[in-house]
């Protein structure tokens, strides 16, 4: 038995150092928190835009979807943790003014 002891160890430190640099590699391809919120934020902006140009005929309903959609933003932005509640706030503000 104490042949295969040091077989196993050197196996499972071959191991370790395979998952290691697995799991390193994996890692490296997060985005940094500002084009998160950048790409955020165009997301809503598009979103918006595409409410309005499918609601633009009937100014009632538009208006309907429109607060509908910003309270949607709203929560979502509030609860992001990218996003201060001032920034959140002037999102909203921007996305209204659409």
């Amino acid at each position: 038995m104490a042949e295969l002891s040091p077989i196993f160890i050197v196996v499972f430190l071959l191991l370790g150092f395979l998952i290691f640099f697995l799991l390193r590699r994996t890692n490296r391809n997060h985005k940094p928190s500002a084009l998160k919120k950048d790409e955020l934020i165009k997301k809503y902006e598009y979103e918006m835009l595409m409410l309005i140009s499918k609601y633009e005929k009937d100014k009632d309903l538009l208006n309907q979807k429109k607060i509908e959609f910003l309270k949607l933003a709203s929560k979502e932005l509030h609860n992001n943790i990218f996003f201060e509640e001032q920034e959140a706030k002037a999102i909203i503000r921007k996305l209204a003014s659409f």
